[in-house]
């Protein structure tokens, strides 16, 4: 089972990804973020295998969420991250 965390601040969009994801059989969201700091609580408890970003995120909405891509790769190294545009 692929365990995957999804951020990103836009809650029709959010839904939506969570959605999909969760319409195959090996893959399960463990969390859904709003924010960068709800992201990196929900990696710190839920290790997951892959995190889905944003780029722009809350509070500034400028690079929140490739700042956390680069958290998660000195932080969490076993997990992938994709980022979206």
């Amino acid at each position: 089972m692929i365990r995957v965390v999804v951020a990103e601040d836009n809650a029709l969009l959010r839904q939506g990804l969570v959605g999909l994801i969760g319409q195959a059989d090996d893959i399960e969201v463990v969390a859904e973020c709003g924010s960068v700091d709800e992201l990196e609580a929900a990696v710190d408890v839920h290790t997951p295998n892959l995190v889905i970003t944003d780029i722009r995120m809350p509070p500034t909405h400028t690079t929140e969420g490739l700042d956390a891509a680069c958290w998660l790769a000195r932080e969490h190294t076993g997990t992938g991250v994709v980022v979206l545009l």
